[in-house]
């Protein structure tokens, strides 16, 4: 069941805009097709099948884009799951570049980048293993000028709480979402260690 209820923060400014382009939804073992439409209100499902859903943004727990997929969770409980928030998955060819630039600039850290390519850019990188309870993923984590990314995950430096590490080889991110953990596979120096954390300080207007 969902802990927070707060709403997603929004600073959508300027004309209204919309996006719809046809989806598939998915369902535990089949599909259906319908369209999808993005505006600065939310996300409106339509089909033959369902009529229409409809998610206004201070609804949705949390909104996660992929190339070519958008995963809303819900505040809704589901019956049949024994309390579970109700999940909704999209697939289709997905104007992920629009969408993203959009609701970066929107929404607060509900918003999840999943978008591979987006954290592929020039800034300081590290080879490292991304820590899990069952098992670590590896990738390289990038500290780019407005994005950190590693593998599919992507974060906005308004989305990091802290940064930490406790030793040349292990590096922590800490978001309002959960706290990564990092094995690097170099060495991070100190004063790189430092001016990634001056950074993040001063993007976040914790420091001047």
């Amino acid at each position: 069941m969902a802990i927070r209820q707060a709403a997603i923060c929004l600073i959508l400014a300027g004309a209204a805009w919309a996006q719809q382009f046809p989806v598939r939804h998915q369902h535990v073992r089949k599909y259906c097709e319908g369209t999808l439409t993005v505006d600065e209100k939310g996300i409106t499902f339509q089909s033959a099948k369902h009529g229409e859903l409809n998610w206004p943004y201070a609804d949705i727990q949390q909104l996660t884009l992929g190339p070519k997929s958008i995963h809303i969770l819900s505040y809704k409980d589901s019956s049949l799951l024994l309390g579970r928030d109700l999940t909704y998955n999209f697939t289709g060819v997905i104007p992920s570049a629009d969408l993203y630039a959009r609701w970066s600039a929107a929404l607060d850290q509900r918003f999840v980048a999943a978008l591979p390519e987006i954290g592929d850019h020039a800034g300081v990188r590290f080879p490292a293993k991304l820590l899990d309870l069952t098992k670590g993923t590896e990738s390289t984590l990038v500290f780019g000028a407005d994005l950190v990314g590693f593998g599919a995950h992507t974060w906005r430096y308004s989305d990091i709480q802290s940064i930490a590490s406790s030793g040349p080889f292990q590096l922590t991110l800490t978001t309002l979402e959960k706290q990564f953990r990092f094995q690097l596979k170099q060495p991070i120096s100190e004063s790189t260690y430092n001016q990634l954390w001056l950074d993040i300080e001063k993007k976040n207007g914790r420091i001047q």
